[in-house]
């Protein structure tokens, strides 16, 4: 086993609320300085800049000569309001799991002048274009819908920043389904810090946890604080851990 340094809560500029640094390059460089080992790009209910952030995360490797994995996936916001993580071990998996989310997706226009832009980029950070529709509204999936259909495409179903007071399972839902199997869950720094493992060792003691930055801002991203152990430095060994 090998401890892997981790960040697998990543916005990139298409997330409305990130950074307009906050690009395929940008985000790559950054986790090698910061000697992470495994990223994960989760904008807000959107795959579109995934893609291009591997292919950049790829050409950083040959540059830098360390390792980088980039595991593609979306922070999903179900009908309820929860923020999920749902990560992949391949773009294949990843596209085929959204082309079943997109009925779900609320026909909004984003409007730039409230939520800001959501730019698209390609792997040398060349804008080619927007995305229109509003990335920051709730899907109408059910937070159930979803759990069955991140596992339909074999990915890791994470609910996010769980200590938090709003957009979390706890926080709008007021507990975790006891009736699905829900392996790893995500805690903030912020709730780390505040002892939320320890107040609630019910929940803690029964789940992998994993504290992650949910970065909007490429000084957010993690340092190499945490990790996780994995018999090799894959996105499948990687999601195999977490689901």
């Amino acid at each position: 086993m090998i401890p892997v340094y981790y960040d697998l809560h990543i916005h990139s500029a298409l997330s409305p609320c990130a950074a307009s640094d906050m690009t395929p390059n940008d985000i790559a460089g950054m986790a090698i300085l910061n000697g992470l080992d495994l990223i994960a790009i989760t904008d807000h209910n959107s795959l579109a800049n995934a893609a291009a952030s591997i292919k950049a995360a790829e050409a950083a490797q040959s540059s830098s000569g360390k390792k980088l994995i980039v595991l593609p996936g979306i922070e999903v916001a179900t009908v309820e309001e929860v923020h999920v993580i749902c990560l992949f071990d391949s773009m294949g998996s990843a596209e085929a799991f959204e082309a079943e989310l997109q009925p779900f997706y609320p026909a909004l226009k984003n409007r730039i002048d409230i939520f800001g832009n959501q730019i698209l980029y390609d792997e040398s950070d060349n804008i080619t274009g927007e995305v229109e529709r509003m990335l920051i509204a709730p899907t109408t999936i059910s937070f159930d819908e979803l759990y069955v259909l991140t596992g339909k495409y074999n990915g890791a179903f994470i609910p996010a920043h769980i200590d938090r007071s709003s957009f979390s399972v706890i926080s709008n839902l007021g507990f975790i389904p006891p009736h699905l199997e829900i392996n790893t869950l995500e805690i903030s720094p912020n709730g780390i810090e505040q002892g939320f493992c320890e107040q609630n060792p019910d929940i803690t003691s029964k789940n992998k946890i994993i504290t992650s930055s949910d970065a909007h801002y490429l000084w957010a991203i993690n340092e190499r604080v945490n990790f996780i152990e994995l018999p090799e430095l894959t996105a499948k060994a990687a999601i195999d851990f977490l689901r």
